[in-house]
C-alpha cells in the first residue's frame, strides 16, 4: 500500500507546506482520505489520484486546516462519477457540523445525496469495507462544551496485514497519544509534530511498538533542512526509522 502526504503544514499554509491531508491507497487502487485541508482536491489531481477511487473521508477535528477542502472533494466526486464503483462516505467528528455543511453544499447547488453519505465519528470501530477497518480513538486536542471532540484513527488493512496509527492533533503535553501504540505492534504511525514539545513526546515514543514513525503537521521551527535536523535530533535514539513528511511525499509499506 502507499501513503501520500499531500499537505503537511500546521494550522496555516507556509512557504513550503499546505494544510493537512493524507491519502492511503490500497493494492486494489482504493483511496481513503484523512483530513481535507485546502487545497486537497488540487493536490490529489496533481498526484494523479482519481477522485473516482476515493471511498471515504475521515476528519480528525473541526479546525479549518483539517476540513476546509471538504466541499471541493464532494464537488469533484459529484462532477466526475464515471468509473466510480462505490459511494463516498464522509465522517465528521461533530454532529453539529453536518447541517451547516449540507447547507453550504446546497448553496453551491451541488446534488450530492445520490452519492455521498455522512456519518459522525464516535469511539470504536467507525468504518469497515473489504480493504480495511478504521477505529476512532478520542483525543483531547479540541473540546466542545468540555467534551473531547478530536480523534486519532487506527487503520487496519487486513489484505496487506498492515496497521497504521494516524494521530490527528494532540494535546500540548502529549498525554493523549493513543495508548494502542504502546500495547500492540503497529506497522507505522503518522504523528503530528506541532502541538507538543519533543522532550515530552520522546520518552513516550521510545516505548511505542512501531515499525516506522512519520511526522506530519509540521510546525514552523521544523521547516527547512536545519529545522528538520533539529527535530530529528530529539528522536535519533528511537529503535525504528523516523521520517519527516513533505507535501507530495509517497511512502510505500
Amino acid at each position: 500500500m502507499k501513503i501520500y502526504t499531500l499537505g503537511t503544514s500546521h494550522g496555516d499554509a507556509t512557504y513550503c507546506r499546505f494544510n493537512s491531508s493524507t491519502v492511503y491507497e490500497t493494492a486494489d487502487g482504493s483511496l481513503y482520505l484523512l483530513d481535507a485541508g485546502t487545497p486537497v482536491e488540487a493536490l490529489m489531481t496533481r498526484k494523479g489520484l482519481k477522485i473516482q477511487r476515493l471511498r471515504a473521508v475521515f476528519i480528525t477535528h473541526m479546525h479549518d486546516d483539517h476540513v476546509s477542502g471538504i466541499t471541493n472533494i464532494i464537488k469533484s466526486a459529484v462532477k466526475y462519477p464515471a468509473g466510480r464503483e462505490h459511494g463516498l462516505a464522509v465522517f465528521l467528528p461533530e454532529a453539529e457540523a453536518l447541517p451547516p455543511l449540507r447547507g453550504w453544499l446546497d448553496a453551491l447547488h451541488l446534488k450530492y445525496d445520490h452519492m455521498v453519505t455522512f456519518g459522525t465519528v464516535s469511539d470504536g470501530v467507525l468504518y469497515a469495507d473489504n480493504n480495511l477497518r478504521i477505529t476512532a480513538i478520542r483525543t483531547r486536542h479540541l473540546t466542545v462544551n468540555g467534551v473531547p471532540s478530536s480523534f486519532a484513527y487506527l487503520l487496519e488493512f487486513h489484505r496487506e496485514d498492515i496497521s497504521i496509527l494516524h494521530t490527528g492533533d494532540l494535546r500540548g503535553d502529549f498525554s493523549d497519544f493513543p495508548k494502542i501504540a504502546l500495547e500492540k505492534p503497529l506497522t507505522a504511525c503518522l504523528c503530528e509534530a506541532t502541538h507538543y514539545k519533543p522532550t515530552d513526546a520522546a520518552p513516550v515514543l521510545a516505548e511505542a511498538k512501531l515499525g516506522r514513525l512519520i511526522f506530519i503537521h509540521i510546525h514552523n521551527p521544523w521547516h527547512g533542512p536545519e529545522g528538520e535536523a533539529a527535530l530529528l535530533s530529539h528522536y535519533k535514539f528511537l529503535p525504528y526509522p523516523v521520517d519527516i513528511a513533505h507535501d507530495g511525499d509517497e511512502f510505500e509499506l
